[in-house]
């Protein structure tokens, strides 16, 4: 019988999320905040948008339905260990819409002007730092880290940053102004961007900015 309610209401949840894809939350907002992938945690202040349904999405929609639908209205992104979830994009430097290139350029086209994106990722550095300095075993920690758990088809990691490379990728689609950002200063519930691993902090956030002109 509980299997049974916990379907309805996944349906019934998952159905409300898709319709309001044509009356799109935030709209009319002074101050629009979109918590893009947010999965499980709704952040206060943030519409929650993902691709899957939860309690904490109200939309269900991803990156390029995003930025048509909110085009240069937006005061700021929110990914919290979202990017790392789209193709590296290699030498070539690809930026298909699959690619960490095309989600960033997604997220450009629903900023405002001078609007901000704000990222955590997993912090490429500081497990490599966790695993050789710290002799932290890979098996099941980092390796979760690394490659996503793949429970269901969106939980794998494609691609891995440090601060150096993250920034390339930010300034090569016209991000410029980055900065070092903490969670527990924003009064954010906590989620991946709180990520640590012993006294290492294995969660690279970073903010950019879209320029004014």
């Amino acid at each position: 019988m509980m299997t049974l309610r916990r379907l309805v209401h996944e349906y019934t949840g998952s159905a409300r999320a898709y319709l309001r894809r044509w009356n799109p939350p935030g709209l009319n907002s002074s101050s629009l905040k979109i918590n893009y992938g947010c999965g499980l945690m709704a952040q206060p202040g943030y519409v929650g948008v993902d691709v899957r349904w939860t309690p904490a999405v109200e939309v269900i929609g991803d990156l390029s339905w995003c930025r048509k639908v909110y085009q240069g209205k937006v005061d700021e992104v929110y990914c919290s260990h979202v990017l790392e979830h789209y193709r590296y994009p290699g030498k070539e430097w690809r930026s298909g819409p699959d690619t960490v290139l095309g989600a960033l350029a997604d997220i450009m086209g629903m900023l405002k002007p001078g609007g901000v994106v704000r990222l955590a990722v997993p912090d490429f550095a500081a497990i490599a730092r966790l695993y050789v300095d710290k002799n932290h075993g890979y098996f099941p920690v980092l390796s979760g880290r690394v490659n996503g758990e793949q429970d269901y088809e969106q939980n794998r990691h494609l691609c891995m940053f440090d601060r150096l490379f993250l920034e390339k990728c930010l300034s090569s689609v016209g991000f410029v102004d980055f900065e070092i950002w903490e969670p527990q200063q924003l009064g954010f519930e906590r989620d991946s961007s709180f990520d640590r691993v012993a006294d290492e902090v294995t969660s690279l956030n970073l903010l950019a900015r879209k320029p004014l002109k």
